[in-house]
């Protein structure tokens, strides 16, 4: 996680976004494209230099909800995130990444392709509206069993909290994804994807960090990211 890359070009800001943030610009790497395609480093352009419309992406979610829920809870059993709260650059470099195969799931991938979402501006709306969404708190079945927690906590501030934040908030400019509060096991499994180097979208750095990481260690850091409460780390974008 500790895989800060020199940054340098910045994207148009959101107009319509909170005036508190007014100034704030969604930053990427232009010099490495690892982990990425041409074509999808420069769909994730197109769509951040956009205004976004989250009227209009409310009626784009609405085939989001099926697996994510209405308000963007996703499931508790991991195999759907909460994307509810999430960081608007996250969310749409994820789905630029479902749509040029740098992340790999059946679901995503038919979902990030299919017709409703023509072309970048779309991206960056749908993005938008589920960012706006209030984040959800921990869930019952959400969390992992608790007796790692304070490993967790240890192994979280030695590899984790200088990108993500102290108390897993991310980062909106740099792409870090908000963490605090996310499924257990969906954390689990991102964790284990990116070890094994099933996710083509993480740099190296980031995947031989986690690789570092034993069974245990794992384990504790999603736990404890799982109980974070998204109140104390919540920023609207």
């Amino acid at each position: 996680m500790k895989h800060l890359l020199p940054l340098a070009c910045a994207a148009a800001v959101f107009a319509s976004l909170p005036a508190a943030r007014a100034t704030e610009k969604i930053v990427v790497d232009p010099n490495s494209t690892q982990g990425r395609t041409q074509a999808a480093i420069e769909e994730f352009r197109a769509a951040v230099a956009l205004e976004p419309n989250r009227g209009h992406g409310a009626i784009l979610f609405e085939s989001c909800a099926a697996c994510h829920q209405a308000d963007g809870r996703g499931s508790a059993d991991g195999t759907v995130p909460v994307i509810a709260g999430q960081h608007v650059s996250v969310l749409v470099k994820q789905l630029v990444d479902f749509r040029h195969d740098r992340r790999w799931d059946s679901r995503m991938r038919g979902a990030a392709k299919q017709h409703e979402l023509v072309d970048a501006q779309d991206l960056l709306d749908v993005a938008s509206y589920a960012s706006g969404l209030p984040r959800p708190g921990p869930r019952a079945g959400g969390t992992g069993d608790g007796a790692r927690q304070h490993e967790g906590q240890v192994v979280y501030y030695r590899d984790c909290e200088s990108c993500h934040g102290r108390l897993g908030e991310g980062e909106l400019q740099t792409l870090r994804p908000r963490l605090a509060g996310q499924h257990y096991l969906y954390l689990l499994r991102q964790l284990y994807e990116t070890a094994e180097g099933t996710r083509p979208g993480m740099d190296e750095a980031h995947r031989e960090r986690i690789g570092a990481l034993s069974d245990a260690e794992r384990s504790a850091v999603a736990d404890y990211l799982s109980r974070l409460s998204p109140e104390f780390s919540s920023t609207t974008d």
